[in-house]
């Protein structure tokens, strides 16, 4: 029985954290890291680049260093498109796969500590304020009033992709309610226990519940694994495109913004 309670945790942290699963191991090969700072709004690409020189894209794919524009060859044209496109095509990924993590997550923390202390405790209802709250900050950090997606990565204090920030706010405050719940958690375990009038009965009770809302949320969290994995696949584009610009146009050896050190460059 004493595994019960960490399990609920972890379930629903792990879940939260699939948005992340393409940079959440050491050896994966999209780990991802943020080198410089990178801004998007209405089209318009703006990225800092490691020698403090500034790359523009436009929306119609025109590039500038420091507002100088250059001009490009065929080839070198095309890897400035790709690069865009890449780029522009991983931020909704990123933002949606994000909100759907939060939702599983919402799901699972509500289900879980709805079941073992009632759907109207404190607790729940704390959760559910965290939620809204994560939501909220959200909407407001990546979109403007009429809706439209806008970013700037030197608001976030995590050197990952955009979502390792909200999962690091999630996990600290998900940690944090269920600290100051201890007490809370422990007593209605030892209600519930005393109800069922035996420890196998409700130990029984609770693996079943568990077994029924992992069967739940599965086909959602395998979804969301699966754009993960298609948003890796965007981002090791936009870093194929990066490295062919950094070293054939002009200006741009400073340009690193994706570092993705455990995969191999596809020439």
């Amino acid at each position: 029985m004493k595994t019960r309670i960490p399990l609920f945790v972890v379930a629903a942290s792990t879940l939260f954290t699939a948005s992340a699963s393409a940079h959440g191991d050491d050896h994966d090969p999209c780990d991802i890291e943020l080198q410089g700072n990178i801004r998007y709004a209405s089209g318009m690409l703006n990225i800092d680049m490691d020698n403090g020189s500034q790359l523009t894209i436009t929306p119609d794919y025109m590039l500038a260093v420091n507002g100088e524009w250059v001009k490009l060859s065929e080839q070198e044209q095309h890897w400035v498109e790709t690069y865009h496109q890449q780029l522009e095509t991983a931020i909704p990924m990123t933002l949606n796969i994000a909100s759907q993590g939060l939702d599983i997550a919402s799901v699972a923390v509500n289900e879980a500590f709805g079941e073992l202390l009632g759907p109207d405790d404190e607790l729940v209802a704390d959760f559910n304020e965290l939620f809204t709250s994560l939501e909220t900050d959200m909407q407001a950090a990546f979109y403007d009033a009429q809706g439209n997606i806008q970013i700037d990565s030197s608001r976030f204090d995590e050197p990952g992709w955009f979502d390792d920030a909200w999962e690091a706010r999630f996990e600290e405050q998900f940690e944090s309610l269920v600290s100051e719940s201890v007490g809370r958690i422990l007593i209605a375990v030892g209600t519930e226990m005393m109800m069922e009038g035996d420890m196998a009965a409700f130990e029984t009770k609770m693996e079943s519940f568990g077994k029924d809302l992992e069967q739940r949320v599965e086909m959602q969290a395998e979804a969301l694994t699966r754009d993960a994995d298609a948003l890796c696949e965007v981002l090791a584009r936009a870093d194929d495109a990066e490295a062919q610009m950094q070293q054939h146009i002009r200006g741009l050896d400073g340009l690193n913004l994706l570092d993705m050190p455990n995969r191999k460059l596809k020439m």
